[in-house]
């Protein structure tokens, strides 16, 4: 090509076939010295043949292209296509079309790594576009018997499916990953595969091609690393059984917390030495199985650490995962600052990764956060637009969800005109979910079905799974009870409210929120005639609910309020027993209930009462102000 440089009109052609007409383009492009290919723009600028901007009109680029002999053309794709890949993942688009613009000049080998290279740092940046493009190309151009890059190339191929929201095709490739893992003796690779064909957890649950998949993963484990990745995945997979699978949409399901945190504590001791994603797949198989409200100290420790390493890992999958287990944990807790914060991660994190899946999680979670603030217009949009995403790509949650929001709406309103529960036949999937029964019981409730509502909440009641949504299905059955004339049932569910009082109700997807348990324990105290409970229990819940900024729950509380007498007071006189005196001590060295209950061999929930009943005793709102106060008293000194 230096030979022909001479001829400004050659160089110019050269850099339009290396589409780049800067001087430095048209320099690597023709192998000339800048200087020259300076002058040859200036040229072209001069006759007329360049405008100002530097462009060239279509005929004039197409007449000077044609003068360009055969065998430079494809020398000068052949250079292009090494530049722009070398450029970085933006242009490895480019970088493809001119490699096969290249022909022969380019081999097939180098055109394969070429194109799984530039996939790979597309899947880096978030292009999933490009990096689908760039891997498909490598795979139709590889005729090898290289089963373990191959096996690979469709693990990096399903990412950036599961990126475009085809998540169908993603688990495909998955699933043939696998075998061929198994023909290269790759166990890394087979692993990787298996594992990723398991997540996102919390959909893919009793799958049973992924369990499949697993188990001959599990014969060929090697490592600590994949032993723990392997049995976090099972923990994931088998910790429930859907109840219904309606082509792919699960409704309702039955949990198998023996078996799931069986697993999950096993992979999170493996991965106690491994590597950072390791580590936080472990973390996160362990937050999933372990939703119960007595594992929340430990939940949140699990969460705030998943979330870290996440951040580490740079997976934006994994990344939107910890940071919605910690929305849950967080808001639970009575911490909204933490909440709002992790909020802010899912929604930023979604929106700039682009992926659909993770701008459907951040849509459903942003709605229930307009919904705890009352914003119920804002909420409802929100849900539309998670519904609009989630139908476009058939999450396989979205119609779950939306069985969820439009109850939540409804609820929120409280308008009984505006609650379509009476219409629903008493055979609807969607009743097979007990929150979602619950709900349904409280809005029958409300129109003045009361035979129906009872019979939905009793058969919610022995739905009860700690590890499923535990809290938020107690307050929504507080909710249909206390609208029922039935003292037996209320008291019934106010047992079990009672040890969890210090917590707030959230479903475990960060979709819905009821406030502060200790509010509906007292509404379902003043329904039994209990005032002084009632307005103890109120005490807790009531500085909960502000600090949450729940607006639906301090409605509640002003209408308790309004009903409850002004001078009726709590007990505040009444001693402490020596048990609450020594949970007292405890406290006041920061222990943690679950500390505290090894410490003194009782169970967690005893110990939650025993709190409860501290904070009512001593007229406080939470344990810094019990441990101050006891201190001013010289409890701690008693015996």
């Amino acid at each position: 090509m230096a030979e022909q440089a001479a001829d400004w009109r050659t160089l110019v052609a050269i850099g339009l076939v290396a589409g780049d007409l800067s001087p430095l383009g048209v320099a690597r492009a023709a192998g000339v010295h800048l200087a020259t290919a300076e002058a040859a723009v200036w040229s072209a600028t001069a006759a007329g043949v360049l405008d100002e901007a530097g462009r060239v009109d279509e005929l004039t680029r197409l007449q000077l292209i044609a003068d360009l002999p055969d065998d430079v053309v494809a020398e000068v794709h052949a250079v292009a296509a090494r530049r722009w890949f070398a450029e970085g993942p933006d242009h490895a688009v480019t970088a493809i079309m001119h490699a096969r613009a290249a022909g022969s000049l380019i081999a097939v080998d180098e055109m394969v790594a070429m194109a799984d290279h530039g996939g790979r740092m597309s899947l880096s940046v978030g292009d999933y576009r490009s990096a689908h493009q760039l891997l498909e190309l490598a795979a139709e151009l590889d005729h090898s018997a290289d089963f373990a890059t191959q096996s690979a190339r469709l693990c990096d191929l399903a990412v950036a499916l599961d990126g475009l929201g085809d998540v169908t095709r993603a688990r495909s490739h998955l699933m043939r990953a696998v075998t061929l893992g198994e023909l290269a003796g790759r166990s890394d690779v087979v692993v990787r595969a298996a594992v990723q064909h398991a997540l996102p957890a919390d959909w893919y649950m009793g799958n049973p091609y992924s369990a499949g998949l697993l188990q001959r993963a599990e014969a060929v484990a090697v490592t600590a690393a994949e032993r723990s990745l392997l049995l976090s995945a099972r923990a994931l997979t088998e910790n429930r059984v859907p109840l219904v699978d309606d082509h792919g949409q699960q409704y309702a399901w039955v949990t198998r917390t023996a078996t799931a945190q069986r697993f999950a504590d096993e992979a999170l001791a493996l991965a106690a030495d491994c590597d950072a994603r390791t580590r936080l797949i472990a973390l996160l198989a362990w937050r999933t199985t372990h939703r119960g409200p007595q594992h929340l100290d430990r939940r949140r420790e699990i969460s705030t650490t998943a979330l870290q390493l996440a951040d580490e890992c740079r997976d934006a999958s994994l990344r939107v995962e910890a940071a919605i287990m910690l929305c849950v944990d967080a808001l639970e807790s009575g911490d909204r600052p933490l909440y709002d914060q992790s909020l802010a991660v899912v929604q930023w994190v979604a929106q700039r990764d682009g992926n659909p899946r993770l701008l459907w999680r951040a849509r459903t979670t942003a709605a229930g956060s307009a919904y705890l603030d009352g914003e119920f217009e804002r909420g409802r949009v929100l849900a539309d637009s998670a519904r609009t995403i989630g139908s476009s790509i058939n999450v396989p949650g979205w119609m779950g969800a939306d069985f969820f929001f439009v109850g939540q709406h409804a609820i929120s309103v409280d308008d009984p005109e505006q609650m379509p529960a009476t219409q629903l036949d008493d055979e609807f999937v969607g009743l097979l979910n007990p929150i979602g029964r619950a709900g349904v019981a409280y809005m029958l409730a409300r129109c003045g079905a009361t035979e129906r509502a009872t019979k939905h909440v009793r058969h919610a009641i022995r739905q009860l799974d700690e590890e499923s949504s535990y809290l938020m299905l107690c307050t929504r059955l507080a909710a249909a009870a206390a609208e029922l004339d039935d003292s037996r049932l209320q008291h019934e569910v106010l047992e079990l409210l009672l040890p969890w009082v210090d917590h707030v109700a959230i479903d475990s997807h960060g979709w819905c929120c009821d406030g502060p348990v200790a509010t509906w324990a007292a509404a379902l105290q003043q329904r039994l005639g209990r005032t002084q409970e009632a307005i103890a229990m109120l005490r807790i819940g009531e500085p909960l609910a502000r600090t949450l900024n729940d607006v639906r729950s301090m409605r509640r509380v002003e209408a308790l309020r309004a009903i409850l007498p002004d001078t009726a007071s709590p007990d505040l006189d009444a001693e402490l027993t020596p048990r609450e005196l020594d949970v007292l001590r405890l406290l006041a060295q920061g222990a943690t209930n679950p500390k505290i209950a090894e410490h003194l061999a009782y169970s967690v929930s005893t110990i939650r009462k025993d709190t409860v009943a501290i904070y009512r005793k001593l007229d406080v709102r939470g344990r810094t102000e019990a441990v101050s106060k006891a201190i001013t008293l010289g409890l701690l000194d008693r015996r």
